[in-house]
């Protein structure tokens, strides 16, 4: 369902600048107060975004940009693909229903605010345009590391299970061993208890010394066999959690084939729009 979303938005903004964006006349209120703006659609509401792609167009160390209550104000700012006078700007973004957003821009230059009998529309007009294309960069560089990260985030997952089913194989291996040893030994103390339970039977020998040496001898066996039965439980329980595991790595591979597709999809948007 994420990665359904994450399409659809793609599929939005490949669809928006297929088509030539278009910049209108607008009255919009600010919090200055209601004023003449020009308008275009983005894919944000998220101020921080238009402030980013602002940034790009303004003149570094000249005039200051605020931000008030989710609008911007540019004061005596430089944007030299309009004028090279200075200029005021009022921003704010408007959320729509469908999820894309409406941007307003009112310029002034020289206290007169810019408008379509304005000497400086057509190159404002052009601007708004620059500014939709660097807005949707900067939301869609957003986006791609936001979805590089998830991407990661699975990968990750995928070597920590592979690392796991490491471990759980060389201590199935290691158990193994110690099996083996185990059995060895246990076979010794069975060879031990048959020969000084006959002696015991025969009464040959001393008794007291016998039944010290059986008691050593039952203790041995019994620690013996219950280690090799904690070992056989460990090892079945081990391939248990390797088999769990590698159905959750196959799982996890195809979510990354998926992942890896939002990727990609978002890297060829970034590169269509530049």
């Amino acid at each position: 369902m994420k990665n359904t979303v994450i399409l659809i938005l793609i599929l939005l903004t490949n669809f928006a600048f297929a088509q030539q964006v278009k910049v209108e006349n607008a009255k919009y209120k600010f919090i200055s107060g209601e004023k003449h703006a020009l308008k275009v659609n983005i894919f944000t509401d998220d101020i921080k975004d238009v402030l980013k792609a602002f940034q790009k167009e303004l003149e570094k160390e000249v005039g200051t940009v605020t931000e008030q209550k989710k609008e911007l104000i540019l004061d005596n700012v430089i944007i030299k693909s309009i004028t090279e006078d200075k200029i005021d700007a009022y921003v704010a973004v408007k959320k729509m229903k469908d999820n894309s957003s409406e941007l307003y821009v009112s310029f002034e230059i020289n206290n007169e605010i810019i408008e379509p009998k304005s000497n400086a529309y057509k190159q404002a007009e052009k601007f708004m345009e620059t500014l939709s294309k660097d807005i949707s960069i900067v939301v869609i560089e957003k986006e791609l590391d936001k979805e590089q990260k998830n991407l990661k985030k699975l990968q990750d997952k995928v070597v920590s299970l592979e690392d796991k089913n490491k471990k759980l194989s060389q201590d199935s291996k290691d158990r193994e061993e110690d099996i083996k040893k185990s059995q060895s030994k246990l076979k010794e103390v069975s060879e031990e208890l048959k020969e000084v339970n006959k002696k015991m039977n025969s009464g040959k020998g001393k008794m007291d010394k016998l039944v010290k040496d059986k008691e050593k001898l039952d203790n041995d066996h019994e620690k013996l066999t219950d280690k090799i039965s904690k070992d056989e439980k460990k090892i079945k329980d081990n391939k248990k959690d390797i088999e769990a595991n590698e159905k959750d790595i196959e799982n996890l591979k195809n979510d990354i084939k998926k992942q890896e597709k939002v990727v990609s999809d978002i890297n060829d948007k970034r590169k269509a729009v530049k």
